[in-house]
């Protein structure tokens, strides 16, 4: 009788492993290769599925786990200040820095493989000398002082004295209500506190000044910090030589993930997001092939998509989605933005840009949260837009608001301006020709935020 145990020391053939690292989570599928290093030419022959790659200064997001580089520093002589403690808690500065100990700002030179997303701005380089941060220092040392003074006479005073001791400007600046021992302490306490780190900050400051007029190294040890979260909460932190760029750094580790593979690796979601007013450099192996679904990104797209195409396996193929925080009117005629299935738009654009791009755009789907800035007839502007030229069925709209009344108040203004309107709590619908009706309603995000968010979605569909 054959036996039905399958023999333990069998070892999988080479197509049979492709296919078992092939359904692999990809930072499983990672994770295991760097600790048995001979799967390694297989893992690069097994074709690679990413569900999200986001990459931004400090570091990227593959699908649902956090990658993020940064500088550890530890003092040479005595303990860290705790401004420093903090970065270091955060897992280091995602900006580079300078054998002084200033932070870099300017973008490193381009290399094979890199795309420029966004130049930096040149006025983010603080134009400051030795002499006005010394004298900030002893302002703010000053300003530290006369605090902890008013703190002491707060404390010692009697019940009939503390009516008499006027207010620091910073309680003014804040609750008046309520004038007890308890919360004025509670008000001093926090302004010192305030006041400490930004003293803290000048004397940091003020040390890169002087390691520069001497110059001599700033006083710190250096290490590029690696930390990896994964959905569960679970860290992984690995430490390596401050000899490389954090730039160089992150370009190294997608290379190693992405680069040397034989089949095109497929990629739902693609984007690259700079930080406000801040530059991007995106670094990815040299000659890289990429099967692109959706993609978002920083910087005027007129200039970021040409760069972008260099690496897409399909440049030609529209983007089922296309998100973006630096659209422009010129843009408009862009094909790539005119024929993404779904349009986004993120970050701080005027109301006026987001309903012309809302007029001139022929995109069905639309996503915005802009919707902040926009008035009640910014609203019906749309609505009206969206019906004379775009009311065909499947034609959806959605502007989130972080302010639900004010939200509420453009349903009710738009249900004022169409006579035949339907008009429920949350649900304006209007008749539209060839039975297709226009439904606009309110509903509260579900995701989870600190701020609790609404979106209006206007949507064409039968009636």
């Amino acid at each position: 009788m054959l036996s039905t145990i399958p023999d333990s020391g069998r070892k999988l053939s080479y197509d049979c492993l492709k296919c078992v690292i092939q359904k692999l989570e990809v930072n499983l599928r990672f994770q295991i290769v760097k600790r048995l290093p001979s799967l390694n030419l297989v893992e690069k022959a097994a074709p690679l599925y990413i569900s999200e790659l986001s990459i931004c200064e400090e570091g990227f997001h593959l699908n649902d786990t956090k990658y993020k580089l940064g500088v550890i520093r530890h003092a040479l002589d005595g303990p860290n200040p705790e401004i420093i403690k903090d970065e270091n808690r955060r897992g280091g500065t995602e900006k580079d820095i300078d054998r002084f100990g200033f932070e870099k700002y300017s973008l490193p030179e381009l290399t094979p493989g890199d795309i420029l997303i966004r130049d930096f701005y040149p006025e983010m380089e603080l134009d400051n000398d030795l002499d006005s941060v010394q004298a900030r220092v002893v302002e703010s040392r000053k300003r530290l002082t006369i605090l902890e003074r008013h703190k002491m006479e707060l404390e010692h005073a009697s019940e009939k004295e503390l009516e008499n001791i006027p207010e620091y400007p910073v309680e003014r600046e804040q609750d008046q209500l309520d004038r007890s021992r308890e919360k004025r302490l509670e008000r001093i306490n926090d302004s010192i506190l305030d006041m400490k780190r930004d003293l803290e900050y000048e004397e940091l400051n003020l040390q890169c000044y002087q390691c520069k007029r001497d110059n001599r190294p700033s006083p710190y040890d250096m290490f590029i910090q690696l930390t990896k979260t994964s959905p569960d909460g679970t860290v992984y932190i690995e430490r390596f030589n401050y000899d490389r760029s954090l730039k160089e750094a992150r370009k190294y580790l997608i290379s190693k993930l992405l680069g040397n593979r034989r089949v095109v690796t497929k990629i739902k979601s693609l984007s690259f997001w700079a930080s406000p007013d801040e530059g991007l450099v995106v670094g990815l192996p040299e000659g890289i092939k990429l099967d692109v679904q959706e993609f978002g990104t920083s910087g005027q797209l007129s200039e970021v998509l040409p760069r972008v195409e260099a690496i897409l396996e399909h440049p030609n193929r529209p983007f089922a989605r296309l998100d973006s925080n630096g659209l422009r009117l010129e843009d408009a005629q862009n094909p790539k933005v005119r024929e993404a299935g779904i349009l986004g738009l993120y970050g701080s654009l005027d109301v006026d840009l987001i309903t012309a791009l809302c007029r001139e755009l022929p995109n069905k789907k639309f996503v915005t949260t802009c919707g902040l800035a926009m008035k009640p007839r910014d609203y019906v502007m749309i609505v009206e837009n969206l019906i004379d030229t775009k009311g065909t069925l499947g034609t959806c709209y959605e502007i989130r608001q972080s302010i639900e009344l004010n939200a509420k108040e453009a349903l009710k203004t738009i249900a004022e301006r169409f006579e035949n309107a339907v008009v429920g709590e949350r649900l304006v619908t209007i008749p539209l020709p060839n039975q297709l009706q226009l439904d606009v309603s309110l509903a509260q995000d579900q995701f989870v935020s600190i701020i609790s968010t609404h979106t209006i979605k206007m949507e064409v569909v039968q009636s």
